[in-house]
């Protein structure tokens, strides 16, 4: 069964790391993409991601037990993780020819982006409904 993990990285100033895909990709050239990618077979979810981020990144991940992850199962039965994590490394950022650039956004730029890629639709819904429960708990 396949199962594909992402990172939401933030940076010291809250902002989230989100990458832009090369034009190698055969569907979703040039849309902004998230660290990550397919957990290979027999492999941990979070020893898979970290392995992901630092092949496309060169960035370490420090998972901590404060870290939020939300996780879904598709109608297909692929199974989906999305972390919040932190970066053990202040290392520069170097990406993979899988990527042609990096930027830091806010959340709020993150979820008002119109993505192509439903991993990252996901993620906006998540972000966004982790922002109304913080407003409601003010």
């Amino acid at each position: 069964m396949k199962h594909a993990a992402k990172a939401l990285i933030r940076d010291s100033q809250g902002k989230i790391l989100v990458l832009q895909r090369s034009e190698t990709h055969p569907h979703l050239a040039h849309d902004i993409d998230l660290p990550g990618g397919e957990i290979e077979d027999g492999e941990l979810v979070e020893s898979g991601l970290t392995r992901e981020v630092a092949e496309e990144t060169g960035l370490s991940l420090l998972f901590t037990p404060e870290d939020r992850k939300h996780a879904w199962q598709s109608l297909f039965g692929a199974e989906y993780s999305l972390y919040e994590v932190s970066t053990s490394t202040d290392n520069q950022i170097v990406i993979s020819w899988e990527h042609e650039s990096y930027m830091w956004m806010t959340e709020e730029e993150l979820v008002a982006h119109e993505a192509i890629d439903a991993f990252m639709h996901r993620a906006q819904e998540w972000l966004s409904a982790q922002e109304g429960s913080r407003k409601g708990q003010t």
